[in-house]
């Protein structure tokens, strides 16, 4: 890529991990990319062999294409980042959400506040979820079914369907973040974390970023970050049932601060929790056996961790020049890492 590129979302679709979206300033992605702006891509993972062993630099197997277009096919006319893609433990992915400031891609917007929209992949339809909301909205997390988005805008997150055109505020704060079932949304509000499910918003404590997994026997697994650290906490339906510290150190990156980088489908009984140690570092934490292992270790800041539903794929950005395959020097890009113990980058 001859841009930076950054935001991977890994799709949902169980232990499939079909599609991951980023989004990239990079001109040389696609034909006919003449915007000079961010735009937003989906990489769809080819079968077999092919989409697990990536050694070759710039370009991997498989399809890639352009989604932060019209629905008439129109490239953005602004800067197009944040893809969020579904899927589910029961469907494949179809629908990437993401936040753009463009005023070309549906009607209804004719302005360069940044709005949410999604773009459906199986009717080539792009849809404005924002509608009506007059603040910038961002930070866009779709539900595994694209039924739901969950978003922010003016010191509030809000919910809409893609199609139905009915926008729900759901409480003031900022970085939703949906579950793949649908059935739990988790945000940031005011220097701790909220979650919302069945109706009912609860808080949960100081913490940030915060990450929810599919309601599994009655409990909910919620990651975030806290005091430098990352942590997995469990929700019933009557509140929080104990908190667990995940960053505790992992093979060849002992020490330092830790960040979550995401829970899996079945956090709160057998989930995988992915999580940064001193910055460079990507593990992971097996709640199921209590073993962390290591990932990748980079030479620049590891950020924008995604795990699939299973944890059998990871998608993160980095600067780093030093894993073998990246032609690119410092620039940031975009890593797609299959999940192997005793194989980290």
């Amino acid at each position: 890529a001859n841009g930076p590129s950054g935001g991977g979302s890994v799709s949902g679709d169980n232990r499939l991990g079909r599609l991951v979206g980023f989004h990239s300033a990079a001109s040389n992605l696609v034909g006919g990319d003449s915007n000079g702006a961010y735009d937003v891509f989906v990489w769809s993972r080819p079968g077999g062999q092919a989409g697990l062993s990536l050694k070759q630099s710039a370009r991997p197997a498989g399809r890639l294409a352009r989604v932060s277009v019209s629905s008439s096919g129109a490239e953005a006319n602004g800067a197009s980042v944040n893809p969020s893609v579904d899927g589910s433990l029961r469907s494949g992915p179809r629908c990437v959400a993401f936040q753009s400031s463009a005023s070309n891609l549906a009607s209804g917007d004719r302005d360069a506040t940044s709005d949410v929209f999604v773009r459906d992949l199986g009717r080539n339809q792009t849809y404005l979820v924002s509608r009506g909301v007059g603040a910038a909205a961002t930070n866009p997390s779709i539900d595994g079914g694209c039924r739901s988005v969950a978003f922010q805008a003016g010191g509030r997150v809000y919910t809409a369907g893609p199609r139905s055109g009915r926008v729900q505020s759901i409480g003031g704060g900022s970085n939703p973040d949906y579950s793949i079932d649908g059935t739990a949304v988790v945000w940031e509000r005011g220097g701790g974390i909220a979650i919302r499910r069945n109706g009912r918003t609860s808080s949960l404590g100081g913490g940030n970023d915060p990450t929810v997994s599919n309601r599994t026997s009655g409990l909910w697994g919620v990651a975030y970050n806290a005091g430098g650290q990352a942590y997995l906490k469990s929700i019933g339906n009557r509140g929080p049932q104990g908190a667990r510290r995940i960053s505790n150190g992992c093979q060849g990156a002992q020490g330092g601060a830790g960040a979550s980088g995401g829970v899996t489908a079945f956090g709160p009984a057998r989930g995988i929790i992915t999580f940064t140690q001193g910055g460079t570092n990507l593990c992971y934490f097996n709640k199921n056996t209590g073993n962390s292992d290591d990932l990748a270790h980079a030479n620049a800041p590891i950020t924008e961790v995604s795990t699939s539903a299973r944890a059998n794929f990871v998608a993160f950005t980095s600067s780093a020049s030093n894993f073998p395959f990246d032609g690119n020097g410092g620039t940031p890009d975009v890593f797609f890492k299959h999940l192997v113990d005793g194989n980290a980058l």
